[in-house]
């Protein structure tokens, strides 16, 4: 015998139901089969999509080689922010494949500070550019002191190019 859930008058052990009140003793996943068909798909759904680009990242970074993973202790490429842009926007492809994963230093007039980091536009050579470039700043101390239309030198890992915007990650303000 147990006690119902609602009323609490003693039931037999296997009843789904009361007899006196007629409450569902039943728990919520049984009572709502569907539903929890449902959460479980929703559920393998999350975490083999986690699985999955977790393994694609990895695969990716394997074939780049462990030459290209960067750290702010080796020599980076100094190049300038127009060279830079100019690279993307005549072929966003080639210019990933050549610069995604290396350490670069740029010199760039700052247009927009954000909690991220610093933005930096018009830096493509070309008049009608769209070209921006996006550096996250690690050390968000760096951004306190500095101002828009601030020319500063930023060293950081290049990512890759999403609408326009070159990502440069793991950014420092070196001057």
């Amino acid at each position: 015998m147990k006690k119902c859930k609602s009323c609490k008058a003693e039931i037999p052990a296997d009843a789904k139901k009361c007899s006196h009140c007629g409450t569902d003793q039943r728990g919520w996943f049984k009572r709502h089969p569907i539903l929890t068909v449902l959460l479980v798909l929703f559920t393998i759904g999350i975490i083999g999509a986690v699985a999955g680009s977790g393994g694609s990242k990895n695969s990716t970074e394997t074939t780049q080689g462990s030459n290209q993973q960067p750290t702010q202790t080796q020599e980076p490429m100094k190049i300038t922010a127009s060279e830079f842009a100019d690279d993307f926007d005549a072929n966003q492809v080639a210019a990933e494949n050549k610069w995604k994963g290396k350490l670069v230093q740029f010199r760039a007039e700052i247009t927009n500070i954000t909690d991220t980091g610093l933005s930096f536009s018009n830096v493509a050579s070309k008049q009608f550019s769209m070209a921006q470039i996006s550096c996250r700043v690690t050390d968000k101390q760096q951004l306190l002191s500095l101002k828009n239309g601030q020319t500063v030198t930023v060293r950081g890992t290049v990512g890759s190019q999403t609408i326009g915007v070159i990502d440069v990650n793991d950014c420092s303000v070196v001057q």
